[in-house]
């Protein structure tokens, strides 16, 4: 059926592995604090200045001579734009989140469903495994009463060997498969989980956005002594605003809806590799439908012949109902990896 490579399949899994996001959003978040405490908080300016002979009348503290000034400046404009930076953390925090649910599906990939599938097989084929030893047995006692071939026992013995390598086989693929998958999604909507992974890098672009709009105004509040021949405190509040914020307000609703059609149109960002994953998915669970359908003919039509000769009591005719048995337990092990494997996906391909 399918054997699986663990080295392929390992391979695939590293190169689609991701950080752990709530570590990633711990040093988003704190970066970003590290750079609004600066923002937040006021500065403290000391000078040493001296004033041109000329005064201009408009500075409170200018002055002919030497003088010493200590001032304070806050602005609520910074402040403002430290709000912002953390604000942009938060939001690449939701991308690492979404990103990291993403991961978990695409890494897993063309895979879901095959560990479900490849157990429903064993099982199957571990239920029958009493059946086909009672029909050796049959047989091997048939040939020691000289009432059958020893070909003909040889032939069931081989077919029964076959059955349990292909066991073995199969429990290699399941401790391979639940190694790599033990943390695989289940049931998850693909179309969610690409809205989800747009809206979060579109909300990266939006709080980025937010940040610049707030470069168009200036609002700063400055406090301080000078001190020349006697000290004096003075005060200066200065509020400023860009001409140029209009246009880049429409610029930055032009960076955002540019952004979306670039998500839209890029094979290598994940909405587009969900989508892909979701077709995948889809044509898979149909194919395996007709599949089924095809197995369940083929078992139809077995097990009308062997039913057409089991009642007969000859030797040949038992010989050929154990062949016809067999037969059977290898569609109908096909069928079950079948049905396994459509159940499995069919949620992934937003089917019911």
């Amino acid at each position: 059926m399918h054997l699986v490579s663990a080295g392929v399949v390992l391979g695939l899994a590293l190169t689609t592995a991701h950080a752990d996001p709530a570590a990633t959003c711990d040093r988003l978040a704190e970066e970003a604090r590290a750079e609004a405490a600066v923002l937040y908080a006021p500065s403290l300016v000391v000078e040493g200045a001296r004033a041109p002979s000329v005064v201009d009348t408009s500075d409170p503290v200018a002055r002919e001579g030497l003088q010493a000034r200590a001032v304070v400046t806050w602005s609520a404009i910074g402040a403002l734009r430290g709000r912002a930076v953390e604000r942009v953390a938060a939001t690449e925090c939701a991308r690492e989140r979404a990103t990291e649910r993403a991961y978990r599906v695409l890494a897993t990939g063309t895979r879901i469903g095959e560990l479900a599938a490849t157990l429903a097989e064993i099982a199957f084929r571990e239920s029958k495994l009493p059946e086909v030893d009672a029909l050796v047995a049959d047989a091997a006692a048939r040939f020691a009463a000289q009432r059958t071939t020893a070909y003909e026992v040889e032939e069931l013995r081989e077919r029964r060997g076959a059955l349990r390598v292909r066991l073995a086989e199969l429990h290699h693929t399941a401790n391979v498969l639940a190694e790599l998958d033990h943390d695989a999604p289940t049931e998850v909507d693909l179309a969610t989980l690409a809205t989800d992974a747009t809206q979060a890098e579109l909300g990266i672009a939006q709080s980025h956005a937010s940040l610049r709009a707030l470069s168009a105004w200036r609002l700063e509040v400055r406090a301080g002594v000078a001190a020349g021949d006697r000290a004096d405190w003075f005060a200066i509040v200065e509020l400023g605003y860009s001409l140029g914020q209009p246009w880049q307000r429409g610029a930055n609703r032009r960076a955002i809806a540019a952004r979306e059609k670039e998500l839209a149109a890029d094979r290598r960002a994940i909405p587009m590799q969900l989508e892909q994953l979701r077709r995948v998915m889809r044509a898979s669970a149909r194919a395996l439908s007709t599949e089924v359908t095809m197995i369940d003919e083929e078992v139809a039509a077995v097990r009308a012949e062997r039913d057409r000769i089991i009642s007969q009591q000859t030797d040949p005719a038992r010989q050929l109902v154990a062949r016809f048995t067999l037969e059977l337990i290898e569609l109908e092990a096909r069928r079950a990896y079948a049905i396994a494997l459509a159940a499995a996906r069919r949620p992934f391909a937003g089917d019911n």
